[in-house]
């Protein structure tokens, strides 16, 4: 888990800053920080976060009578930033990040049962998910109008549910006007819709008679609304940014749908800090309001935030992250429709010169399950050292690292609670 959050961070503040760097969101980006491909100007990249040892590959948990399952894994993270210029009347910017996740067969099962020595041998550990978004822009000098299409994969273990890998899928669409006011403000309106899937192999709740819902029953959605973002260019590359929007939550099963359905009202203010200065990211907090159609089922009313702070210092690429949440989700099974996630991490990484560095982690984050007595807390944490071989003025780098993470799991629920670490090495190739 803390290696997923490290190369989602690190691929975070990457798109951060070279989005800070948009003069206007009715002008492309910088074309010089591209490589040219034909028509595609792209920043390609390729992190292989870990090649090591996951001593937890399923979750078990620690008040199991069985011990845990460990085996060596691999991690892939290709990804590609870029632009099409379709000359001077639009262009299309687009994100596509991969994740693999390759796994080699876990052996000592020989205290399990015979049975469950045989589920394990069929189970297919690997998988990957794949994000991808996109925005194509026509400009008409001061206003123009935007498309947002994406697809989204993943199979990661939702925090609210270690012990599976359901695969999730999402549809995100949108259109609106973007309005350039002056060389300092600017603002968007549109609409957006959102399909939501999910499925789980082997469901034990497709079986007939099975009695419960199933994953597809409990997510399937659509959601749907209306949003307005306004920014105004304060000091050099930093922005104040203040966003307000409102969507609709419609579940396909009738079953779900009449507890499950709901409204949510958000307004969020703060800055994003562009390249060029010492700070880089994002501060933006506010309050949401989330009303689920049950009246018995709890709402939630109260603060949001999402931070992505980094500072550098020194000159050879030394820096500290910091990242914080505080949001409300729908969980994947029906403990609670809702569930409050508060949670933070930091990092420090430090070089020694420009050629060897030095990382420490330490993470903590709370699931809150509205409306139940379930509190997860997580604790995250982790050390590496790091080897760079080159890094040029575009962010364009080759470096190495070894690292060792550690996660723990502390539940009122008790069979969730559970440890997981990994030991091993990582590349990072590109920008």
């Amino acid at each position: 888990m803390t290696r997923k959050l490290l190369v989602a961070l690190i691929l975070g503040l990457a798109t951060l800053s070279a989005r800070a760097q948009e003069i206007s969101p009715l002008e492309p980006p910088d074309t010089s920080r591209y490589l040219q491909w034909g028509p595609l100007r792209v920043r390609p990249g390729l992190i292989i976060p870990t090649f090591g040892y996951d001593d937890n590959v399923y979750a078990i948990p620690n008040d199991s009578t069985f011990p845990r399952l460990g085996t060596y894994f691999v991690a892939l993270a290709p990804r590609a930033e870029g632009l099409v210029l379709f000359k001077h009347w639009a262009f299309l910017t687009f994100d596509e990040k991969l994740e693999f996740y390759l796994y080699a067969p876990v052996k000592n099962s020989d205290s399990y049962p015979v049975a469950l020595q045989k589920a394990i041998e069929q189970t297919n550990l690997n998988y990957f998910n794949q994000y991808g978004t996109a925005r194509l822009t026509v400009p008409f000098r001061r206003i123009g109008i935007y498309w947002d299409f994406g697809f989204n994969r993943t199979r990661d273990r939702p925090y609210d549910a270690q012990s599976i890998r359901p695969i999730r899928k999402e549809y995100p669409l949108g259109i609106g006007l973007v309005t350039k006011f002056g060389w300092r403000t600017d603002s968007e309106i549109g609409v957006f819709s959102t399909r939501m899937n999910a499925e789980l192999s082997n469901d034990p709740c497709e079986a007939p008679g099975a009695g419960c819902a199933t994953v597809a029953q409990v997510n399937n959605r659509t959601e749907s609304g209306a949003r307005w973002k306004a920014r105004y260019l304060m000091f050099g590359r930093t922005r104040l940014l203040v966003d307000v929007g409102a969507r609709k939550i419609d579940f396909d099963d009738p079953v779900t749908a009449a507890h499950r359905n709901g409204d949510e009202r958000r307004f969020t203010a703060g800055l994003d800090f562009g390249l060029g200065g010492r700070i880089f990211g994002n501060f933006h907090v506010g309050e949401a309001t989330f009303d689920l159609t049950d009246p018995t089922q709890a709402d939630f009313r109260g603060v949001v935030a999402d931070v992505a702070l980094g500072y550098d210092f020194g000159s050879s690429g030394s820096r500290v992250i910091v990242t914080g949440t505080r949001d409300v989700r729908y969980s994947i099974y029906d403990v609670s429709p809702l569930y409050l996630y508060t949670g933070g991490d930091a990092t420090f990484i430090k070089y020694f010169n420009r050629f060897i560095g030095m990382e420490i982690s330490g993470g903590l984050a709370a699931l809150d399950f509205l409306g139940s007595d379930r509190v997860d807390d997580i604790t995250t944490g982790g050390a590496g050292i790091r080897f760079r071989v080159s890094e040029n003025d575009l962010g364009r780098r080759v470096e190495y690292a070894f690292r060792y993470t550690r996660t723990k799991i502390d539940s009122s629920v008790a069979t969730n609670n559970q440890n997981r670490g990994t030991v091993g090495f990582g590349v990072t190739v590109g920008y």
